[in-house]
């Protein structure tokens, strides 16, 4: 006589839990997540093959060339932004409020020449974009380079990296190595387009 087998049945699993997870998981990628930081103009730096990664553990201090050679100052180090403001208004004679102060901290760039620092800071952020078109570093009045030496003074660990365009003037980025130098920066990083390796 056969032996009378047993019905199997599927098993079934309570997809609750694992919803759950996956939720769980999105919502903490997405809080987070660090946003792209916002740049005054597109640059797109000339491509290279680069084994070494950008390292912003201690603080960068970010020099953006634009195409047309406007110079950008960016720091992701909140304390060395709030000194080189006072220092710049206190070199130039600019009475800062605290207003001023609080639009100078929420932007994220210094593109715009000093006699013009009071007028951009009494805008919001996303208004005073439309006057940024870069720090003078010409012989004769080069900002950049007091703006770079504040911030290097605020914070000695302070890194250096030039981002330029491409279609960026070579000599622009020479004023720009010179005022570094002059400044006794002598290490800094040129910031580039990732590129595949050659076969």
């Amino acid at each position: 006589m056969p032996k009378v087998k047993a019905k199997r049945h599927s098993v079934s699993l309570d997809m609750t839990a694992m919803c759950d997870v996956a939720f769980l998981l999105l919502t903490f990628f997405m809080l987070t997540a660090k946003f792209r930081p916002e740049e005054a103009v597109t640059i797109t730096p000339p491509s290279s093959i680069s084994e070494k990664p950008l390292n912003t553990k201690d603080g960068m201090l970010m020099v953006s060339v634009s195409p047309e050679g406007g110079v950008y100052l960016a720091t992701d180090d909140q304390m060395a932004r709030e000194f080189m403001l006072e220092r710049m208004a206190n070199r130039y004679g600019i009475a800062v409020t605290a207003e001023m102060k609080k639009n100078f901290m929420a932007s994220e760039i210094v593109g715009y020449p000093l006699g013009a620092m009071r007028q951009v800071l009494n805008m919001k952020p996303s208004e005073a974009k439309a006057l940024s078109k870069g720090i003078p570093i010409d012989s004769s009045n080069n900002e950049l380079s007091y703006w770079v030496g504040y911030a290097k003074l605020s914070n000695p660990e302070l890194k250096v990296a030039i981002k330029g365009d491409k279609e960026s003037n070579y000599k622009v980025f020479a004023d720009i190595i010179g005022t570094l130098q002059a400044q006794n920066i002598n290490i800094f990083q040129l910031v580039t387009g990732p590129e595949n390796k050659p076969k």
